[in-house]
């Protein structure tokens, strides 16, 4: 398939996760030596996807590079080799009674539960897509969720910045809603990006017509923010920016 046929399928391509970014980073090796198309192949994935952090990251890190192939590969390896899930998981309390109540896709709340069956585990109806078949997590509404009163309310970024997160819609509910319990932010590889860059993320979620499923919060809403290495403070957060802020992603009409 050539380069812009590839772009096209991935323009349609379904959800923003790492077989998005992982798709991304294979179409764009393929202009590497088009410069000019390059941009051009970034702007359009990011017009149709531009919820998605780590595609924002992605094409940062490809336009800024010297040898863009490269920094595709590179990119692909690290986002494959994303143990964030996992490590969620292993920094949760044991042993452990009360409810983790988890809001995202299905892929944390399946990971948490396969890497600690100790835990009752239970994933947001509506506002995320439904495990899919994993017998260990339940998904409830926010009505059953206050009822069981969870212990933790795990929820997993779209993208963030040093000050800001993206999170899935109906996050702002519900940590008003649960406030007494312990708030984390999932913010795997490629998901917190420079300043700048978040703020171009957030022109393109405005300039697009259809309702994106997201919330917009300030960082300080959670109390850890976790990533492949641990939890970290929201103010923390900013040491853990990995990417160049690529001009071509800040003009209008990126």
């Amino acid at each position: 398939m050539q380069p812009f046929e590839r772009l096209r399928h991935l323009a349609r391509f379904s959800g923003d996760g790492a077989e998005l970014v992982s798709e991304a980073a294979d179409c764009l090796a393929g202009f590497a030596d088009d410069p000019a198309g390059l941009v051009v192949a970034c702007r359009r994935l990011l017009a149709h996807h531009p919820a998605a952090g780590p595609l924002w990251w992605l094409c940062a890190r490809v336009l800024t590079a010297p040898d863009a192939a490269q920094a595709a590969r590179d990119a692909w390896e690290l986002v494959n080799e994303d143990a964030t899930h996992e490590r969620v998981a292993e920094l949760l309390p044991f042993p452990h009674d009360e409810p983790i109540a988890i809001l995202g896709g299905p892929e944390l709340a399946e990971t948490v539960a396969a890497t600690r069956p100790d835990l009752d585990v239970v994933a947001v109806r509506a506002r995320a897509r439904r495990s899919r078949g994993v017998a260990a997590v339940r998904t409830v509404d926010q009505t059953e969720l206050l009822a069981l009163g969870p212990s933790h309310l795990i929820v997993e970024a779209a993208a963030a910045s040093p000050t800001m997160a993206a999170a899935p819609l109906g996050t702002d509910e519900l940590l008003d809603a649960l406030s007494p319990a312990a708030t984390w932010l999932v913010a795997g590889v490629g998901k917190v990006l420079p300043t700048r860059l978040f703020s171009a993320l957030e022109r393109q979620l405005g300039a697009v017509e259809a309702q994106q499923p997201i919330d917009l919060l300030e960082l300080t809403r959670f109390a850890r923010v976790a990533g492949p290495v641990g939890l970290d403070p929201p103010e923390a957060v900013a040491r853990r920016v990995d990417c160049p802020v690529a001009p071509e992603l800040l003009r209008p009409g990126t």
